[in-house]
């Protein structure tokens, strides 16, 4: 058993659940071994491969933290990208949105960064207040910012859609909306109102019947 603890330990051990089961197979070996009347053979190989395989565990878990990390920084950094070119006129970078929806036209973003500029003045910096993510297959991720401009400090929420197959996530726009001194705009804009479908011209009431 201390032999197929290591073994299992050195080969499979890359996998969480084989590391746990040769440290599991390890110390039953151990057990074992230190029973009255039992040879002690084994007992080297059963306290390497418990040592192989925690330290697998304690690496794939300092690995798994250092992707967490460089995931959420590279999120917040896109996502602080983005919000700042939407809101500038004329950006060294566009913002990127997301195509599989309507995404506003060149036209609407100019106008909507306008306003802002108009408000607010130009943005000196973006700070993401919060962030959470909804949904597995498709994720949107939803923040809440705000804004240090020239004239006062602009609060909004951006919603954000990921690019498949990119890791880390590719984010790309889907909403922005800011609040300014009351004003609020939003890209895209908000639906017009439904029209309603028209009226039938009213109906002339029937004659009465004549009587003889």
């Amino acid at each position: 058993m201390a032999l197929a603890a290591f073994l299992v330990a050195l080969v499979l051990g890359w996998c969480p659940l084989t590391a746990l089961g040769a440290i599991v197979l390890a110390a039953i070996a151990l057990r074992r071994i230190r029973r009255p009347g039992v040879a002690r053979t084994g007992n080297g190989l059963a306290i390497a491969a418990m040592v192989i395989a925690t330290g697998i565990l304690f690496t794939e878990g300092w690995l798994l933290g250092e992707l967490q990390t460089e995931v959420q920084e590279s999120m917040e950094a896109q996502a602080v990208d983005s919000i700042e070119a939407s809101m500038t006129v004329l950006p060294a970078v566009a913002a990127e949105w997301e195509e599989r929806s309507t995404p506003p036209s060149e036209n609407e973003r100019a106008e909507f960064a306008r306003q802002i500029t108009a408000q607010a003045g130009a943005v000196r910096q973006v700070t993401v207040t919060r962030r959470s993510v909804e949904g597995l297959t498709d994720p949107t991720i939803s923040t809440a910012f705000n804004a240090s401009c020239e004239r006062g400090t602009v609060f909004g929420n951006a919603t954000f859609a990921t690019v498949p197959a990119t890791l880390p996530p590719k984010l790309v726009l889907r909403s922005i909306e800011v609040e300014f001194a009351g004003v609020r705009v939003q890209l895209p804009a908000a639906d017009a109102a439904p029209t309603t479908p028209p009226s039938l011209p009213p109906t002339s009431p029937l004659p009465a019947p004549s009587t003889p």
